[in-house]
């Protein structure tokens, strides 16, 4: 019964005579929630902030009433998702496998693009090949045109020269897609993949050692030609290892990053990895008695994903609001995976994602974490730039911790912006970053932010009063430069005009001045070791500036050093696990 009519004065009064607005009214008391849905990874289901059941119970009276309340719950509700972890110890490893299995795949592509800058591969890069590269991914573009050094370690199309820089500028995401379609591109050639994995097996050390092709130093020839059997030899094990992670890679499913493979699923995955490269399970184990204590979780925006998968397009079309708590570091570039929620977005305009991500949860316990876990070198190598007392290991962290949260963040902005130019509708999408629970820390961090913005600009200006054209040669830039977003998504962000914003205060637009004022001394220099000397003083010119810019955290902030302490299984639970 849809519509409501007064009953004559022999029929009883019953809910159905109550206007549909009013009965509206009534259903949406009933099933609002005022803390919302939440999701729990364990049993796939939406809960009550405080994990009580949901009660349902009025939809099922009758169908009529089902009928007008249908998907009501999800318009009445706001969704929550947080960063999720499984409860056991065996489910938990899952994201552990899954997070190794991806780095493997991303290594593996990377070795496969490397081998065509060798003469036995290099035909199969055609022009036509760079031609429809080009036409995909026009951002990436100067990197085609780059020469093809033949370098010890990757070349342009694996990496950036340098390690410690973004990918050109680009969302890694984007990156990527780029090197995915180039294996594609290469692959319809008839004999490619064979033939990548043969030269590695049988070619590959003649190639390194034996012609002197790598560019190296008198003294590096010396030393290599006195142990050259030796280590001609390790070439081949090296080149043999090479050869069944591309063989291992090239013949396996690449899952997205964003999924959440099931307990059967990752076996099967490990086990495809495993039968072409019996070395997948120890491949990249470094840190050992760290690893098994890593508290390895899924994304928020994964798990929404996932329950997104799980419900029929009709239910997705009856969502409403849904708010993302990337509250914990998380597997598998979890800064990209708000791709995966573009199509959901696309299907329902009415659809708004908020993400939040958590300053001290996320972005700092990352970079805490590593410098934690795989020690401080670049604090040693920046002593003699800085004046950084040597055995002072709290300013070092310190140091370390201020010079990496801007890439962390960045990679953040980078990503999310990129999402528009990938589909997602203009409204849908918001990211917060979450200062709590710190908001005046939160800002103080946030003036690191904006200085490392202003020297962004201050490089891009060096270049261009010297009419130096940057893209021409990308491959590499000052440790300065962050990405192309970068400065001006800060400044919206102060201003309030970005799709970003903070839970905490900004203060006022950063100003590039005070920086232009010192790199102006800068002089335009030769190349030296692979860099030109301006490149080295722009960078040292930023780090004695940094120097005046640590911090170090007040309660209710942990210390430093323990930030990352909640992303790690106590000790004693580990040994009894």
């Amino acid at each position: 019964m849809g519509a409501s009519s007064m009953p004559s004065s022999s029929e009883p009064l019953t809910f159905f005579h109550l206007p549909r607005e009013l009965r509206d009214t009534i259903y949406h008391y009933y099933l609002f929630e005022p803390e919302g849905y939440h999701y729990h990874l364990d049993s796939g289901k939406l809960r009550t902030k405080d994990n009580r059941s949901i009660d349902l119970n009025l939809m099922y009276t009758c169908s009529a009433i089902a009928a007008e309340t249908h998907h009501l719950p999800f318009r009445c509700n706001i969704l929550h998702f947080s960063t999720s972890e499984y409860p056991s110890q065996y489910e938990r490893a899952t994201a552990e496998r899954f997070d190794h299995l991806l780095k493997y795949i991303r290594e593996g592509k990377k070795r496969t693009l490397d081998t065509i800058k060798y003469p036995p591969l290099a035909h199969y890069r055609t022009p036509s090949i760079d031609a429809e590269l080009t036409l995909r991914y026009p951002q990436l573009a100067p990197v085609l045109h780059l020469p093809n050094h033949m370098r010890r370690g990757y070349t342009h199309l694996c990496e950036p020269a340098r390690s410690d820089s973004s990918t050109y500028g680009e969302p890694d995401s984007l990156f990527s897609a780029f090197q995915d379609n180039m294996i594609h591109l290469l692959s319809e050639t008839p004999g490619f993949r064979g033939d990548v994995v043969n030269f590695l097996d049988t070619e590959f050390a003649s190639h390194v050692h034996v012609n002197g092709q790598l560019d190296m130093s008198e003294e590096l020839r010396d030393f290599r030609a006195a142990f050259k059997a030796d280590r001609i030899e390790g070439d081949k094990q090296t080149g043999r290892n090479y050869a069944s992670h591309v063989r291992s890679v090239l013949s396996m499913s690449h899952p997205q990053p964003w999924t959440i493979p099931s307990i059967d699923e990752m076996s099967r995955l490990h086990a495809s990895a495993c039968q072409s490269d019996g070395q997948f399970e120890t491949w990249g184990q470094d840190y050992d008695g760290v690893v098994d204590r890593i508290r390895w979780r899924f994304s928020a925006a994964a798990a929404t994903i996932r329950f997104f998968q799980s419900i029929s397009k009709a239910a997705c079309l009856g969502l409403n609001k849904v708010v993302l708590h990337e509250n914990r570091i998380s597997v598998a570039a979890s800064e990209s995976h708000a791709l995966g929620l573009i199509p959901f977005c696309q299907d329902n305009p009415q659809l708004h994602i908020e993400r939040r991500i958590g300053v001290w949860g996320v972005l700092m316990s990352q970079e805490a974490s590593w410098f934690r876990l795989l020690g401080c070198q670049r604090a040693e190598q920046l002593v003699e730039h800085t004046g950084l007392e040597e055995n002072d290991m709290q300013e070092r962290q310190s140091l370390c911790c201020s010079l990496g949260i801007t890439n962390v963040i960045c990679r953040w902005i980078t990503e999310a912006s990129a999402l528009f130019t990938n589909g997602m509708p203009a409204r849908s999408f918001s990211l917060v970053f979450d200062g709590d629970p710190s908001p005046t820390q939160s800002s103080d961090l946030f003036e690191i932010i904006k200085e490392d913005a202003a020297w962004q600009v201050a490089e891009a200006r060096w270049y261009a009063d010297r009419s130096i054209d940057r893209t021409i040669d990308i491959s590499t830039r000052p440790s300065i430069y962050r990405s192309k977003v970068f400065p001006a998504i800060i400044d919206e962000i102060v201003e309030g005009k970005s799709f970003i914003s903070c839970n905490f205060p900004t203060g006022t637009p950063f100003n590039p001045q005070p920086v232009l004022n010192i790199t102006r001394t800068i002089s335009y220099g030769p190349e030296r070791a692979r860099r030109p000397q301006h490149e080295r003083d722009l960078d040292i010119a930023w780090l004695r500036q940094r120097r005046f810019m640590q911090f170090n955290l007040s309660p209710p902030l942990p210390p430093l050093s323990e930030l990352f302490l909640h992303d790690l299984i106590p000790e004693e639970q580990s040994i009894n696990a």
